[in-house]
């Protein structure tokens, strides 16, 4: 999982765990746990250390001991991305579209992307027809 371009559609949490282990530890984490609510433990009981136990199996043990300096004690919510899982499926979708387009026809290329992502071609088309989430515009200069 790549969020190349779409780490403005990361929610706060996950950018700050980015922060604090690096983002391939944040993903597999995200991967692993997403859709959950983990309480992070302080290390202090016997539960305790399974929690961590199974924090650092996902993210290594320099990771789980940076997870726990830092949300310790709280119940953390590790969202599952979608938003920038959904745009970063998007943008492959409309590279892939523009490197079919060199050798067939557009209508072929939606055909060959609407079974590849198990969506439906007019849905194909819809995403064609978008801009990149969070692409600026350029501004056009006035005329006069």
């Amino acid at each position: 999982m790549k969020f190349d371009g779409v780490e403005h559609l990361l929610p706060d949490v996950v950018k700050t765990i980015v922060k604090l282990i690096g983002f391939s530890a944040a993903m597999r984490l995200v991967n692993q746990l997403g859709g959950t609510t983990f309480p992070v433990s302080m290390r202090r009981s016997r539960l305790g250390e399974i929690r961590y136990e199974a924090l650092a199996e996902i993210v290594g043990d320099d990771a789980a001991n940076r997870l726990t300096a830092h949300f310790g004690g709280d119940v953390l919510y590790i969202p599952r991305c979608a938003t920038a899982l959904r745009e970063t499926m998007y943008r492959n979708i409309r590279a892939e579209f523009d490197t079919l387009t060199r050798e067939q026809t557009a209508i072929h290329a939606v055909t060959q992307l609407a079974l590849r992502y198990k969506m439906a071609d007019r849905h194909i088309w819809r995403i064609l027809k978008r801009a990149d989430a969070g692409a600026r515009s350029v501004p056009q200069a006035e005329l006069f």
